[in-house]
């Protein structure tokens, strides 16, 4: 006859230890947050019409700035503005690329993170002595899944960031 109650605390200690694992993480190695990298990106007017003329023009971005902006895989951005709100001046914005590269850096420490304390709970579940005491059976399923878990989700989480062998 299967116990549910058995059932049932192995999987609670599975999920309380993947979040736990995830909490760790992210407690000692936050994500990144895109703010941090760039800011929200302004609509700038090709030109604002008062009274049937034309005040503002946009500034011209020279070809050469241009591609050299598409080759870093960046936009244009427009910085400064003159007293009438025309802009006056422009660069190239990579904070998309600086921020993706950030991200992949931070999975590749949370499959690092995550590998290590899944293998240490699933030795720690294998070695825990179940002949003593039946409730250490439970806990150490329990941790042996939450191991497997930690390490399933840790390796799903960051699999596009690691390198290829």
């Amino acid at each position: 006859m299967v116990d549910i109650r058995k059932i049932i605390i192995i999987f609670v200690i599975a999920v309380l230890f993947s979040v736990l694992v995830f909490s760790i993480i992210e407690a000692i190695y936050p994500s990144p947050k895109w703010e941090d990298f760039c800011r929200s990106p302004q609509y700038v007017p090709e030109k604002i019409t008062v009274q049937g003329s034309s005040i503002c023009l946009q500034v011209n971005v020279s070809a050469a700035d241009r591609v050299s902006c598409d080759q870093k895989r960046g936009y244009i951005e427009y910085i400064d503005y003159d007293s009438n709100g025309c802009t006056t001046n422009y660069r190239c914005n990579t904070c998309q690329i600086e921020f993706d590269a950030a991200q992949q850096e931070h999975s590749k420490y949370v499959f690092y993170i995550s590998a290590v304390l899944a293998l240490i709970a699933i030795f720690i579940g294998m070695y825990l002595p179940a002949k003593e005491n039946s409730l250490n059976e439970w806990m150490g399923t329990g941790f042996m899944l939450g191991g497997t878990f930690a390490l399933f989700f840790g390796t799903a989480q960051s699999f596009i960031a690691l390198d290829r062998i």
